[in-house]
């Protein structure tokens, strides 16, 4: 695959099932060592069979709603699923916390969120109908630091973080993104600004 990323290659769509066993492989089946670098307490995830469990019934509840509430989007490059960004924990009306993961060894620190985030931040705020995004990124976390301040997203401190599956302890840098900040930042963008591709 090219080095350079090709924006007008860049899609995203809602979680489907064939995503499932792809999401399942990053979490369970990368690289000894790979999420623990991140901040990752192993000891706080669901197993394997419960993450699938729990994926397919989100699913399964959203199929019953008139409009989507899944807080997981795909991102596609060149039509292939590569990775997905997340918001968890979420309260919906008010905020809720943004998480990128990039399935694809060949496609990480390649600067892809620079195009990604925007999008997906857009999604999320109108579907939540929230008034800001938080990311809260650990300090070790060089690269997803980078997209933040590439974006200009605004810098509110750090602290210590302990929610989901995050190590108890971890420092992170705190960035925030309002709804007026994102309609201003980017509704001139044109970049990654296609409509949500439905799953297949």
């Amino acid at each position: 695959m090219n080095n350079k990323i090709d924006p007008n290659l860049i899609e995203m769509r809602d979680l489907s099932e064939q995503d499932i066993p792809l999401i399942l492989n990053y979490w369970y089946h990368s690289p000894q060592g790979f999420f623990e670098s991140m901040g990752v307490d192993l000891t706080k995830m669901l197993t394997e069979s419960e993450m699938e469990k729990k994926l397919r019934e989100k699913l399964s509840e959203n199929k019953t709603l008139q409009g989507s509430k899944l807080n997981v989007v795909i991102i596609l490059y060149n039509k292939e699923a590569i990775g997905n960004h997340t918001i968890n924990p979420l309260v919906e009306g008010d905020h809720g916390i943004f998480h990128a993961h990039i399935w694809k060894m060949g496609m990480r620190g390649k600067g892809l969120g620079v195009y990604t985030y925007p999008k997906a931040c857009k999604i999320f705020m109108q579907r939540f109908n929230l008034k800001k995004i938080l990311f809260k990124t650990p300090i070790q976390n060089i690269s997803a630091i980078r997209v933040k301040e590439k974006l200009g997203i605004r810098f509110v401190g750090e602290e210590i973080i302990d929610f989901g599956i995050v190590r108890a302890g971890t420092r992170a840098k705190v960035f925030e993104l309002t709804k007026e900040e994102v309609d201003k930042k980017w509704e001139q963008k044109t970049l990654n600004t296609t409509p949500l591709q439905k799953p297949n």
